[in-house]
């Protein structure tokens, strides 16, 4: 019996053995790696009419407008405090690139004249002063009818106020910060002018030799 007990402890006791001294097993080489002797050139290609159209509206500035309007008719009176603002944007899709050189990377790009692209009454921040009707017969004021007409004339002025020549001006310096921002990060230099009466259409383009 003892001498049973001594093979199964050194049976045992080989058996660990073997695994730890086990050589390890085989595994495939790793594969190869291409060692290329230039690394990869990437450049900009500046701007391009085509990418300048896909970018369509460039929102240059958002104008506040604040009035007091006095309506009266329709059998009453009433004064109202408008509050709104306008959008204006650069049509993009309007653009040119009318001369570019690709080895100074220099570009000049004409863009089209800012215009108000969207203008609204802030209804929320618009209060009334006072309605109060004109007329001793009760039923011959219509109090509705007259802040429609006052909501549809402060649409007209805050497009018509938001569409100064001021706020076109301060529209075109925002869009000639965000686009030379935008293409200097590439590395271009851009100079970006703007259409005179005199001069309405861009012309083509001219690439430098």
């Amino acid at each position: 019996m003892r001498t049973l007990l001594l093979f199964f402890l050194a049976l045992v006791l080989a058996i660990l053995l073997v695994a730890l001294f086990r050589p390890p097993m085989w595994q495939p080489p790793p594969s190869p790696r291409i060692q290329f002797i230039q690394p990869p050139v990437i450049q900009s290609q500046g701007p391009t009419t085509e990418r300048l159209t896909q970018l369509s509206h460039l929102a240059a500035a958002r104008i506040f407008i604040s009035d007091v309007l006095v309506g009266e008719g329709n059998g009453c009176k009433g004064a109202w405090l408008i509050r709104g603002d306008a959008l204006i944007a650069v049509d993009l899709s309007k653009a040119a690139v009318v001369e570019k050189d690709e080895a100074k990377k220099r570009a000049t790009i004409r863009l089209p004249t800012p215009e108000v692209l969207q203008a609204r009454v802030d209804h929320e921040r618009t209060r009334v002063f006072e309605v109060k009707s004109t007329t001793w017969i009760p039923w011959a004021s219509d109090s509705d009818s007259l802040r429609d007409a006052v909501y549809a004339h402060a649409q007209r002025l805050v497009a018509h106020a938001a569409g100064s020549p001021e706020n076109i001006g301060q529209a075109k310096t925002s869009a000639e910060t965000v686009i030379r921002g935008f293409y200097s990060e590439v590395g271009w230099q851009i100079t970006l002018v703007w259409p005179s009466p005199a001069d309405p259409k861009p012309s083509a383009v001219k690439t430098a030799p």
